[in-house]
């Protein structure tokens, strides 16, 4: 079974795409802060999903620290609050699978956006 790390700093956001990704049939892991991600990343997921508001994201700059570890193995879609302008920026040129507006896009659109980058893994 594909598993999905979901990383994020809210608690209900988190159980809230579980719940969704687990009825699409996939299995779930989850980190709220960049030390557990690093610890997640153990567990071979196929896709991280990557709320960059994380707790201490930028203190160990999480993104590059999760690419030098999946070596582009692993999609990475990025969730962002589209108002930090500067992280978005920043993290598309490092080549992130996909970036996902908070505002904009709702939890079905992030689940029909996972199910697509899982299809295309396979």
């Amino acid at each position: 079974m594909s598993k999905v790390l979901i990383v994020g700093p809210d608690s209900s956001t988190i159980k809230l795409y579980q719940a969704a990704i687990a009825f699409q049939g996939l299995e779930t892991i989850s980190a709220s802060s960049a030390s557990e991600t690093l610890e997640m990343i153990k567990h071979n997921p196929r896709l991280i999903l990557l709320d960059i508001s994380t707790p201490d994201l930028k203190e160990v700059n999480l993104v590059d620290e999760i690419k030098s570890r999946i070596d582009g193995r692993i999609p990475l879609i990025i969730i962002a609050d589209m108002k930090h302008n500067h992280d978005v920026s920043q993290h598309s040129i490092e080549g992130v699978c996909e970036y996902l507006s908070k505002s904009e896009t709702s939890v079905g659109d992030v689940i029909k956006k996972v199910r697509e980058v899982i299809d295309e893994k396979k």
